[in-house]
């Protein structure tokens, strides 16, 4: 394992690293002209994400008014100073440098640095204008090949903040964990359901909207802790958009294609400027598209396939005239079972399929926002069968080549992560779903939601008993997905953080707890 951080890294006020700056202030680089501010310019906390070998990219933004359009910020930019040092007191300090906050990227800093030890465990600190941010810890992935026996992965998904408080990020970051993936609805762009708190605009279509959403997220305490603790790996799903869009396709038929791409754009633009994210992924506005598929190798014990089941997809099959979003559809519509369709994209399949176990680390992991495996249900009048469109079951082409792909690397050992369902789900990933004699290709684990509520819980568990893939289902309780990773074995829990509607509602418990054996490709309750 990595080393962990005392439960101060997580909680230490700016305050504090004001006071901890000042013993080391002639260490730190020397910054440009700096404005004066009243409140305190990172009071959105810092972060650290996409870890390589020989560093990380860190992550704040300047917003002494969080709320405010513009942060509170002036229209100029701002040199920020970060410090990198061995241990969490900044007496070994090993790095630092300069980035410029621009207003052009709402004042946010991605410092990506290079030229560190692999496999190690740094703490890195923001200065600006006098002011010293909280403290984070980051990893360096261990060199490619290299041996490495274990790690703790934490993949979490819909944290809506208005149904509950983000009590599964604090556990992340009780946990210590060495890499927490997102699989998407990380903001929610509308209000539904039980609301405990509120958003700050009604629903966003201006970058500015975008922006005071991400901030209002950021602002919680729980969710900075888990930012803190340890390296991000992100993608997105619908609603750091829009509810069920499909590539430039806004699910409302009266939205035209021009007015959909300029939310697209300033949703995009705002999420890179309020996550760990590296310049390659910045929008090309140019062409609308911003990159966030890719692979990350741990040494010899993982490799992390991230992908985007958004930004490319074919559009639902069989919209009616009123909804283009995702819907009950029959699983004989000819659209539906077209082979041209592709969740994914046809470019960002052919990557997947060809990389996967590429790297050729112990566990693949393969990061997509939903459910995976079928589930599908009949309709009351007719009696015929029916599928969900948004998801893989409106896919199903697409599907079965990406299982095709995980069966012909047979030394392998793939493991699916998703979200998106407001439910825990763990399936065997089937050769031929039809048969349940078949091979299992993968196992698939697909979390809860962070506080997201489920609308139907029991009809889902009736209908969930059909499919002998589904190894297990719940959908009452909220949490996230907790793996430990050795070379031999992985061991997943189904964390559950308690009552999420009230501040004081975390208890920690697992649910289910499964292992896969390396070589087995199928989850085992524990």
């Amino acid at each position: 394992m990595f080393k962990t951080p005392s439960r101060r890294l997580i909680l230490g006020s700016a305050a504090a690293g004001a006071a901890a700056a000042l013993t080391s202030a002639c260490r730190a680089p020397s910054l440009g002209p700096q404005p004066t501010f009243r409140n305190d310019p990172f009071s959105l906390g810092v972060a650290s994400g996409d870890p390589a070998s020989d560093g990380f990219v860190l992550w704040t933004r300047l917003a002494p008014n969080p709320l405010d359009p513009d942060g509170g910020m002036a229209a100029e930019p701002v040199d920020v100073a970060w410090e990198i040092a061995e241990d969490e007191a900044f007496t070994r300090i090993v790095r630092t440098g300069v980035e410029r906050a621009l207003p052009g990227h709402g004042h946010s800093v991605h410092a990506e640095i290079h030229g560190l030890p692999a496999g190690r465990t740094f703490f890195y600190r923001f200065h600006a204008a006098g002011v010293t941010s909280p403290v984070g810890r980051a990893l360096t992935a261990p060199a490619y090949g290299a041996s490495h026996e274990a790690m703790k992965i934490a993949w979490a998904s819909c944290a809506h903040y208005e149904q509950g408080y983000f009590h599964a990020y604090r556990d992340m970051a009780d946990e210590r964990v060495d890499l927490v993936i997102h699989t998407g609805d990380y903001i929610y762009e509308s209000s539904w359901g039980p609301q405990v708190r509120r958003h700050v605009v009604p629903e966003p279509y201006t970058l500015e909207d975008y922006r005071l959403v991400h901030a209002l997220y950021r602002l919680d305490p729980d969710l900075q802790a888990a930012a803190a603790i340890a390296p991000w790996l992100v993608t997105w799903d619908d609603h750091e958009v829009d509810n069920d869009y499909a590539g430039d396709v806004s699910e409302q038929p009266f939205v035209s294609l021009e007015e959909f791409r300029a939310r697209r754009l300033a949703a995009y633009q705002a999420y890179w400027e309020n996550m760990p994210l590296r310049r390659r992924s910045m929008l090309e506005r140019a062409s609308g598209r911003m990159r966030i598929w890719g692979q990350t190798v741990f040494g010899d014990l993982a490799e992390v396939n991230m992908t985007d089941g958004r930004q490319f997809k074919t559009p639902m099959a069989c919209p009616t005239p009123e909804d283009r979003g995702g819907q009950i559809i029959a699983r004989d519509c000819a659209e539906r079972l077209d082979p041209e369709r592709s969740y994914l994209g046809m470019s960002q399949e052919r990557w997947l399929h060809r990389g996967v176990g590429g790297s050729g680390a112990r566990w693949s992991f393969i990061v997509q926002p939903t459910l995976f495996s079928p589930f599908y249900g009949n309709d009351p009048e007719t009696g015929a069968a029916t599928s969900w469109s948004d998801g893989w079951d409106g896919y199903p082409a697409a599907r079965q080549r990406l299982v095709e792909a995980l069966a012909s690397k047979p030394d392998i050992n793939p493991i699916l992560l998703g979200g998106d369902t407001h439910c825990y789900w763990v399936t065997e990933v089937k050769a031929d779903y039809e048969d349940p004699a078949s091979a299992s290709v993968a196992s698939e684990f697909v979390t809860t939601a962070v506080t997201s509520h489920h609308t139907n819980p029991d009809a889902f568990a009736a209908q969930a008993a059909n499919f002998s893939h589904i190894k297990h289902f719940d959908a009452r309780e909220r949490g996230y997905g907790l793996i430990e990773l050795t070379t031999e074995r992985a061991e997943v829990s189904l964390r559950t953080v308690g009552e999420v509607k009230r501040r004081d509602g975390f208890s920690r418990a697992d649910q289910k707890r499964f292992v896969v054996e390396a070589g087995a490709r199928r989850p085992v309750e524990a």
